[in-house]
């Protein structure tokens, strides 16, 4: 996940990595319905790799803006 932030992602990266955590819970939890997958993810808050790119990116784009440089102020404004 790191660098997901800065470096934009297309529709099958992002697939390939919600496969790997949704196997790392199917080999956890053993086999398992789509429902009672769901209610694993929100008991644990694990969010979907789309959700954690969009919150670790408005993270960034928060710490970016704060920056002592105002180049990088500036470029954050225009995110």
């Amino acid at each position: 996940m790191y660098g997901t932030e800065v470096c934009p992602t297309n529709a099958a990266g992002l697939q390939s990595m919600q496969f790997t955590i949704n196997r790392v819970i199917i080999k956890l939890f053993g086999t398992m319905s789509q429902n009672y997958y769901q209610e694993v993810s929100n008991y644990f808050g694990i969010n979907t790799v789309k959700e954690l790119i969009r919150n670790r990116f408005e993270k960034f784009k928060i710490s970016y803006g704060a920056a002592d440089n105002y180049l990088c102020r500036l470029i954050s404004a225009k995110c």
